[in-house]
């Protein structure tokens, strides 16, 4: 304290030159209009410029909350969406016989922690359970309902998902106009193009199609947006194409999914399980009944089942 005091009364002449000045400076803009107007001019806009950075250091630091606010009324639109959707094909008279018809049910919408896209077996991480009713063999979507994979893994209070830019997964897809349905699978190398083969060289393919899931399995429901039609070619030797498809999610930047699953998965893995018993029994009975494919079977010959009539 006694340095400040020392400092103030060695310089004491130039405090008060300053006193002076600004108070000379006072008592000449208020005796003047034009300099009084000029000068808060010039205030105001230090001021503007001022608070401006102000209020952008703020909403800096509320990024979060605004990106969370974002995130729950994306939701709330995401929920809407399909509900009128939903509505739009009950009304197009789409009943719940027809397979193409509303099948999809919305689980959760999740925050993605972990992402891989430059590997061959890709995965990612969601900070999202059991606890959210997620299971093993979910529809995993983002904003634009465009396929992002399928659930693979869950605990708790996470999951993993098996990402559409694996080489170990397969799904059926379909050509949207078309109706012709293949394998869609990814050759590891471009994250944003991946291949659809098993479509047949008759179809009238055109670049710029839109390939969606055909709702075949039993894990992803139909009409579920994958890409467009990029580039196709004959397969050698073959009689189908090889089509490259470009993707609509961005795998190098996605932070939040959707998790969808089919209305009636449950009971059709039901009924399929009852065609799966007949279809053993069948067989049982075909090795105990013909001689021949007892024989076959016992020599463990691969596909050599005869068809007759059980009567």
């Amino acid at each position: 304290m006694s340095r400040i005091i020392q400092i103030l009364i060695r310089n004491h002449v130039f405090f008060l030159f300053i006193f002076l000045e600004c108070l000379a400076l006072k008592i000449f803009i208020s005796n003047n209009f034009v300099a009084e107007s000029s000068l808060s001019k010039k205030m105001t806009k230090i001021s503007a410029q001022f608070f401006n950075k102000e209020k952008e250091i703020r909403e800096y630091f509320f990024l979060r909350e605004i990106h969370d606010s974002l995130l729950i009324a994306n939701e709330r639109l995401f929920r809407r969406n399909l509900f009128l959707t939903n509505q739009l094909e009950k009304i197009n008279n789409i009943s719940l016989y027809n397979t193409e018809g509303v099948n999809t049910k919305f689980i959760t919408q999740t925050k993605i922690l972990r992402n891989s896209w430059n590997k061959k077996q890709n995965f990612i991480t969601i900070q999202s359970g059991k606890k959210d009713s997620i299971k093993s063999n979910m529809g995993v979507v983002n904003s634009d309902n465009s396929l992002v994979g399928i659930t693979y893994t869950t605990t708790e209070h996470f999951s993993t998902i098996i990402s559409l830019i694996n080489t170990d997964l397969m799904i059926s897809a379909k050509i949207k106009n078309l109706g012709h349905y293949g394998s869609l699978i990814w050759d590891g190398k471009d994250p944003n193009t991946i291949q659809l083969y098993d479509i047949p060289k008759h179809a009238k393919v055109a670049i710029g199609d839109t390939v969606i899931t055909s709702g075949y399995s039993n894990i992803l429901p139909p009409n579920i947006n994958i890409g467009v039609i990029t580039q196709y070619k004959p397969e050698k030797n073959t009689n189908f194409l090889n089509i490259s498809v470009s993707l609509f999610a961005d795998f190098t930047n996605i932070e939040s999914v959707y998790i969808i699953n089919s209305l009636w998965k449950s009971e059709r893995e039901m009924i399929e399980k009852k065609i799966n018993k007949v279809k053993l029994i069948i067989d049982k009975l075909r090795i105990k009944y013909n001689p021949i494919n007892k024989v076959i079977n016992e020599a463990n010959v691969p596909g050599a089942i005869l068809d007759f009539p059980i009567g």
